[in-house]
């Protein structure tokens, strides 16, 4: 999980598949509490720090960019929502 602007966003197992990014980063995780608990602050995440975000093409999504791949996380309503597609 990452907060972002007062949104908690879900990881959602994917990995996007954007061509042709900005190089600009729309943030940074910066913080981080124990993997078992919830993030309470902005750019706070429970799984490390250091990882740029930008928004995703979907409304309620972040795209983070985590060893060398962008991984989807989505708020749990728009998760629900969207179907993925099988990896």
């Amino acid at each position: 999980m990452v907060m972002v602007n007062g949104v908690v966003y879900l990881d959602t197992g994917y990995e996007s598949t954007v061509d042709g990014r900005c190089g600009v980063m729309d943030g940074e995780i910066t913080s981080e509490v124990n993997g078992s608990e919830k993030p309470t602050v902005n750019d706070q995440s429970n799984f490390g720090t250091g990882y740029g975000y930008q928004y995703g093409a979907t409304e309620g999504t972040i795209e983070i960019y985590m060893n060398d791949k962008w991984r989807i996380f989505a708020t749990e309503e728009v998760r629900q929502q969207i179907q993925f597609p099988n990896e």
